[in-house]
């Protein structure tokens, strides 16, 4: 039998309308750039179908768009929770939601509403690795920056360099109930670092990720391993294990859509010409 997990899609907005709503919805007709049309649909919609299609997808939750009026064509539940809340405490709104309706999962997927070039494919690749590691509190993904490189160049993703490859997150990740309460901190300076990082710039530093890391003594040799090339995928799962107390894995795909969300106006228009090509049938093309 196959397992399902509750998904929840990270919806909303900033405290501070970033530059791409601001160039793309200069009247402001939208509050999240999931709402944005793409390519004959919303944002939103095509990761929503691509979610709905996997068996492993139990129920899909939406976190930070509130709005009953909002139709989709696939069944979602709305979960209250003011848009501009954190990331934080929207996983803590979409957990209690599970709870209050009875819901106890093992763990829960999350996954951001920006990101219409994934595909079912790469999903369910990324739920074969839950399956697979019962054990785990945190599921982190990595996307191959080969293939990402040769179909949107210059993407301006951020780069971690291992032994194995050289990755950029990807955008579903999966943690425990005890990850989510017990990792609040950690999720917390994550989420606040990654807006630090200048996705301006075309080399995009990991300094202010590193600098986070290197208040735990335990992470040096990471960090030193990391900074001379020789830290592999393994490396870091045990150095991040022991670091925060909870049993991290990793699971690379090498799939460019699974990554590619949508943070700088060049990256909606390098999605809608690669969804044009990947998910519309040629004979459908106008």
């Amino acid at each position: 039998m196959t397992p399902q997990y509750p998904v929840l899609v990270l919806c909303g907005s900033d405290q501070k309308r970033r530059q791409l709503l601001e160039e793309l919805d200069p009247e402001h007709k939208y509050t999240s750039k999931a709402l944005l049309p793409f390519v004959g649909k919303r944002v939103i919609d095509w990761q929503l179908e691509a979610l709905h299609a996997s068996p492993f997808v139990k129920d899909i939750y939406l976190l930070g768009l509130n709005d009953q009026e909002i139709e989709f064509e696939v069944p979602v539940h709305p979960v209250p929770i003011t848009p501009t809340s954190s990331q934080l405490e929207k996983l803590e709104a979409g957990l209690a939601y599970l709870e209050n309706q009875g819901e106890n999962p093992a763990m829960v997927i999350i996954s951001t509403s920006d990101t219409p070039g994934i595909t079912t494919t790469s999903i369910n690749q990324f739920f074969d690795a839950v399956r697979e590691n019962p054990e785990a509190d945190v599921i982190i993904s990595g996307v191959s920056l080969g293939p990402t490189e040769k179909l949107f160049p210059n993407h301006r993703r951020i780069v971690g360099h291992l032994k194995e490859d050289d990755l950029y997150p990807g955008e579903m990740f999966a943690l425990t109930s005890r990850a989510i309460r017990d990792g609040k901190m950690v999720i917390q300076e994550l989420s606040a670092r990654r807006r630090k990082f200048n996705r301006q710039v075309k080399n995009v530093s990991l300094g202010p990720l590193i600098r986070y890391i290197a208040r735990k003594p335990s992470l040096w040799g990471m960090i030193l391993k990391y900074l001379t090339g020789q830290l592999s995928l393994l490396d870091a799962e045990k150095s991040l294990s022991k670091a925060f107390k909870l049993n991290v894995k990793a699971v690379i795909i090498n799939d460019p859509g699974f990554g590619m969300d949508m943070d700088l106006p060049e990256d909606f228009q390098r999605l809608e010409e690669y969804v044009l090509k990947t998910k519309i049938p040629k004979h459908s093309r106008t």
